[in-house]
């Protein structure tokens, strides 16, 4: 029987990999939030304009080691998502049987941040790895109290925190089971705790002396998602009331398939008493079901509309809950139907996913990155024999023109380097730029704040999808002249 349940693990991870690696590199352009990783690992360092910096280190790392190509990036996002499902089911055996921790991980492939979302490689991706490292090396820690289980725990838990600022919510569910249960309260007489802050300090040390040099510029952005209601005084009452609800009935629809998966097959098993202690059971709910609670709380308490996409993480317990919460006697019969479920499961949401990669009009899926590249590297040429250094405007065009354009010129979104801080303004505004903009109003915008900004040209954009459907659009391009001024706002 073991080996049935892990033959079955084994190649559940193996099919995993090759469909959602396989299904992404239909796509003919790498996705927004991918190539923009690209861009901060080849240039940032500490951090970027959005999110810590670890993120764009895989990337960049991934796709020079495939020869800069898209596949790297694909096979990046499963190494992580499989990296997250095998430490869970280590984590899940701490629990359960073996063919229940088998079955917690496996019915996360109806949560479709494992799956269908995981297609485009971003921080939420990255996540899906690193919050089940933290969880299982700071349960080990609790459990056996050993000196490299509490620096393990210190070191993902700081890569966490330098992924994604979100993170910091599964660190705040360690804090509160560590103050608010009894086991937790009687590890602080022990050195271990201790250690972990100081090695997640080490860690994060580097991104927080970045975050200090450049003003925490970073958190601009992350307020600027985290949307507060701006109505009258009933409708900012009113969004703490909707905007949790909308952000937990969000993560049970992400969820529904690998609930329906569960309970249709729980109401056919007999059930059984929970043989799982009071103290893991405390240890599942703070870190397994607390953390969603927490973001619910947060836009509960300041009224925020929350993104959606900010529970990426968060149910990667899930599983583990269900079988620890709602248990049933699991026998042969039901663990293969199950395992067949989750097949059929993965088999509806790829169809899902190759169907919108074949039929989507979208730019974003079909864009034609090594012509567009040419085309602008061409009319550069044209314009001026100087070497191409920079490219500004809006972020698509410009970080697909830094990865395919010859010579890989530096990405400068918006044209303003504020917004970039660690390239040196004086030399792009000595250099000059290429300018894009899918629109013209944005380029004339920035024509009224810089001195020699050329006149808008129109470029028409044409692409296809896989099933031969054209679209175009126009674009605007100009130049950003060497030795530019600003203007006095």
């Amino acid at each position: 029987m073991k080996s049935l349940y892990k033959n079955n693990f084994l190649s559940f991870l193996a099919v995993h990999f090759f469909v959602w690696a396989g299904i992404p590199s239909l796509r003919k352009s790498i996705p927004l939030d991918s190539v923009e990783a690209i861009m901060w690992g080849r240039y940032c360092d500490w951090g970027t304009n959005k999110h810590p910096p670890l993120s764009g280190f895989f990337a960049d790392w991934f796709y020079s080691l495939f020869g800069q190509h898209a596949i790297g990036i694909y096979v990046l996002n499963q190494i992580l998502v499989l990296i997250g499902f095998v430490y869970l089911y280590k984590l899940a055996k701490c629990f359960l049987s073996e063919g229940k921790s088998v079955l917690a991980v496996m019915l996360l492939e109806g949560v479709i941040y494992y799956g269908f979302s995981a297609q485009e490689y971003n921080v939420n991706v990255v996540s899906l790895a690193l919050w089940p490292l933290s969880v299982f090396y700071f349960y080990q820690a609790l459990q056996h109290n050993k000196m490299s289980s509490w620096v393990l725990t210190g070191i993902f838990a700081g890569l966490n925190m330098l992924n994604k600022y979100v993170g910091g919510v599964q660190l705040l569910c360690m804090a509160l089971y560590l103050l608010f249960t009894k086991f937790g309260r009687s590890q602080f007489k022990k050195a271990g705790p201790y250690v972990t802050f100081v090695v997640f300090l080490a860690v994060v040390a580097p991104h927080v002396w970045w975050l200090y040099q450049y003003d925490f510029y970073p958190f601009e952005y992350l307020l600027g998602r985290a949307e507060s209601e701006t109505g009258g005084a009933v409708a900012k009452i009113w969004a703490h009331i909707f905007f949790p609800l909308k952000f937990l009935g969000s993560q049970i629809l992400f969820s529904l398939l690998a609930l329906a998966v569960y309970f249709l097959n729980y109401r056919r098993g007999e059930k059984e008493a929970s043989n799982i202690s009071l103290e893991n059971k405390q240890f599942l709910k703070y870190l397994g079901a607390y953390p969603v609670l927490v973001f619910a709380v947060i836009a509960f308490v300041s009224g925020s509309k929350l993104k959606s996409m900010w529970g990426f993480p968060t149910l990667y317990m899930l599983g583990i809950l269900l079988f620890a919460f709602y248990p049933f006697v699991l026998n042969d019969r039901l663990f293969k139907r199950m395992v067949k479920s989750v097949y059929v499961v993965m088999f509806l949401l790829a169809s899902a996913a190759v169907t919108i990669i074949f039929c989507n009009k979208s730019e974003k899926i079909n864009f034609p990155q090594g012509k567009f590249a040419e085309d602008m590297a061409y009319a550069w040429k044209l314009h001026t024999d100087k070497l191409l250094k920079y490219v500004g405007g809006e972020i698509w065009y410009a970080a697909n023109l830094s990865l395919y354009a010859e010579g890989n010129p530096k990405p400068v979104p918006g044209m303003k380097p504020e917004y970039s801080p660690w390239f040196d303004k004086k030399d792009i505004l000595s250099s000059g730029a290429l300018v894009i903009y899918p629109d013209r109003s944005s380029y004339e915008a920035l024509r009224n704040i810089y001195h020699n900004m050329s006149e808008a040209s129109e470029y028409k954009l044409e692409f296809k999808n896989r099933i031969g459907k054209l679209k175009s659009r126009t674009i605007y391009y100009g130049f950003f002249e060497p030795e530019a001024e600003v203007k006095d706002e």
